[in-house]
């Protein structure tokens, strides 16, 4: 539950301050990686650092441009939003521009560009920024920044966002971003080294930063033995790139294998019913809505395999976090998926390159595999999620806050005005 109160700027001043930016409220039901981000960015925040969250108000009960004290999971921060946009209205991809969350809120921090200017002038602070769309915003407050990249669409590929009809306004946002930051951080290797080659100027501030997991509530939980169908499960918005036809296929040829013996879980608040594909397998779908965090260990935990069908990621979270509790996950191949999925231990991966039909078979063929390994010991929930280890935010996320620190100690060095701004 998040708490409300007036901002009290009487309060001791913290050490450092950090502002966050982004198109959330971190009281809604909005689940995925940027939001879990967000929410755990609040949870671990040092204590001699501060929290100013630019944001949304989902509920409909806070005043626009003004500073509310709020609190969540025990650690207060202070929250202005900028634009009232409930969440049923983000759970599926706007299909125009003004539809989109991500447009109504850029005319938001314009309009009210003085109040958050006001803010961030009363505070020596710097800016962590999830979208490279809103990398104009520390520049034009004079405010260093540190910018994370947390995936990369591919063009040939259908995606659901507006972006494959605009992803020119991601790439002039990439290319100021990573000219104007002070640290670009990128969510694996792969985009560091793609980034690193096509910008080699600013090769030096361009870094990866792995996605992380909670492990103090995504912990390994043994295997449930009563009898019940094998329960497959996937977490997370179904947008076009992850390929839910792929999945809903996938999942009905296990149904015709298992004999009927097995379980579809959807932890999310996405309509699979949009999808022609799902209808095949609706009768064995189980669908829990939104889940908080602890709610998603334990229904992660009650099933026996995650599913991953994505044709693109960053680095899946749904993915980290069904590992941590301790199940194996079966996943289309991508590259970063390597550093976590290891074949036989913690799952599988199945190549990219076969056909549609191919890659469903091979899946099936997975799955089975990892019935009978858990049925035979051979899978351990300790062993599954011992591959995560290094995925935790005291390793991860921790470095954020010292980029921070850096720059607001002066560590980092920038540009004449942003130093001014920073220190005056």
């Amino acid at each position: 539950m998040t708490a409300i109160k007036t901002a009290d700027e009487s309060r001791p001043a913290a050490d450092f301050m950090i502002g966050l930016v982004h198109p959330f409220d971190i009281r809604g039901t909005k689940i995925g990686g940027l939001e879990t981000y967000l929410r755990d960015f609040v949870t671990f925040c040092p204590e001699n650092t501060r929290i100013l969250f630019i944001g949304v108000d989902a509920v409909g009960d806070l005043a626009l441009g003004k500073i509310h004290r709020m609190s969540f999971r025990g650690r207060t921060f202070d929250y202005m939003p900028v634009l009232h946009y409930r969440d049923e209205q983000a759970r599926e991809a706007a299909r125009k521009v003004t539809d989109s969350i991500t447009a109504q809120f850029f005319m938001g921090l314009l309009r009210y560009f003085p109040a958050i200017a006001g803010a961030f002038k009363a505070r020596r602070c710097s800016m962590d920024l999830r979208r490279v769309e809103f990398a104009w915003l520390p520049v034009a407050l004079r405010v260093p920044f540190v910018q994370m990249l947390h995936g990369e669409g591919v063009p040939r590929l259908a995606m659901d966002s507006l972006l494959k009809k605009y992803r020119f306004v991601h790439s002039l946002g990439e290319r100021f971003a990573v000219a104007r930051s002070q640290k670009f951080l990128c969510v694996n290797p792969h985009i560091t080294e793609r980034l690193r080659r096509t910008y080699p100027k600013h090769g030096a501030k361009i870094d990866t930063l792995w996605t992380w997991v909670n492990t103090d509530i995504f912990k390994p939980q043994p295997f449930l033995r009563e009898k019940k169908p094998f329960r497959v499960i996937f977490a997370g918005r179904l947008d076009d790139f992850k390929n839910p036809p792929l999945m809903f296929k996938t999942v009905a040829a296990l149904w015709a294998r298992f004999s009927g013996d097995l379980e579809f879980h959807y932890i999310g608040t996405s309509d699979p019913s949009r999808f022609p594909e799902f209808s095949a397998i609706e009768g064995m779908t189980v669908r829990h809505g939104f889940k908080d965090a602890a709610g998603m260990a334990a229904t992660l935990a009650s099933a026996d395999a995650g599913i991953l069908t994505s044709e693109f990621e960053g680095m899946p979270r749904c993915v980290l976090e069904t590992l941590a509790v301790g199940r194996p996950v079966v996943a289309v191949h991508l590259p970063q998926l390597e550093f976590a999925i290891k074949d036989g231990v913690s799952g599988y991966l199945v190549s990219r390159g076969q056909t549609e039909k191919e890659i469903i078979a091979a899946m099936v063929d997975r799955f089975a595999d990892v019935k009978k390994a858990i049925s035979d010991g051979e899978m351990t929930p300790a062993e599954i999620a011992d591959m995560i280890k290094t995925f935790t935010p005291n390793n991860q996320l921790a470095r954020v806050y010292r980029f921070h620190h850096d720059i607001q100690r002066g560590d980092v060095a920038l540009p004449d005005a942003m130093a001014q701004s920073v220190t005056g």
